[in-house]
């Protein structure tokens, strides 16, 4: 599959409810996600019918309970409806709802935990799930991820990452030219990543499998450097290297 353009490579998304409070949360989780794009905020079901007349959605997250039209009522006139997660304070609904085909059902209040798992369920079209996360392939099948720094997006091939280093609320990834300072914690961005590619050395590390060139007992060399291996890793790199 040829590259698209960078605009083009977000899975678009709507949210579908009656309560700002459910659109501002969502918001967050939504652009925690890079290849997430929400493209429209719906506060009831004919607003929703309406943007779908002129626009191509790929996500929509959607409340049952809403004024005028519910959410399954509205999900019985679209015939060819984008992939659906409800997002409901009521579980009674949810095995109806899972009759339309949804893909994942949210009780409200939604982690962003059970967001992210719920949106690693969905295939996608056009991207190629691997490892809980999805990715963009070119025609050689090099796979690559996009990592926001400040106002500019850049395109990192996965063979081109040594390692990543955990900063709180900040990762750097270093890679075979730079090292770029993300706003991403280490378990959202272990969640993107390959793990036939990738390994959890420490609370605070992630390494390139391709590139290690020594395991010690307390350290992982690459390139020279000297990773820090934490003792509740210890047992996993072991069963990984055997």
């Amino acid at each position: 599959m040829a590259i698209k353009l960078l605009q083009n490579m977000k899975i678009k998304t709507i949210i579908i409810d009656d309560e700002p409070l459910a659109h501002n949360i969502l918001e967050k989780y939504i652009a925690q996600i890079t290849y997430l794009e929400l493209v429209k905020n719906c506060y009831n079901a004919m607003e929703a019918i309406s943007f779908l007349r002129n626009h191509e959605v790929d996500l929509m997250f959607l409340d049952i309970k809403m004024p005028g039209l519910t959410g399954i009522q509205f999900l019985k006139t679209i015939s060819n409806p984008p992939k659906v997660i409800i997002t409901s304070a009521y579980s009674e609904y949810a095995i109806e709802g899972y009759e339309y085909s949804v893909a994942d059902y949210l009780l409200k209040p939604i982690s962003f935990e059970r967001f992210v798992k719920a949106i690693n369920k969905i295939d996608f079209p056009n991207y190629t799930q691997t490892s809980n996360h999805f990715i963009e392939t070119n025609k050689k099948g090099e796979e690559f991820i996009f990592l926001k720094v400040d106002k500019v997006t850049h395109k990192i091939q996965f063979n081109k990452i040594k390692y990543i280093e955990g900063c709180g609320n900040y990762i750097k990834v270093f890679t075979d030219k730079k090292m770029l300072l993300v706003s991403e914690k280490m378990s959202e961005i272990e969640s993107r990543l390959p793990n036939d590619q990738f390994l959890r050395i420490h609370k605070s590390y992630i390494v390139s499998l391709n590139l290690i060139q020594e395991v010690k007992s307390n350290k992982v060399i690459i390139e020279g450097q000297n990773l820090p291996i934490g003792n509740t890793y210890k047992r996993q790199i072991e069963s990984i290297l055997k």
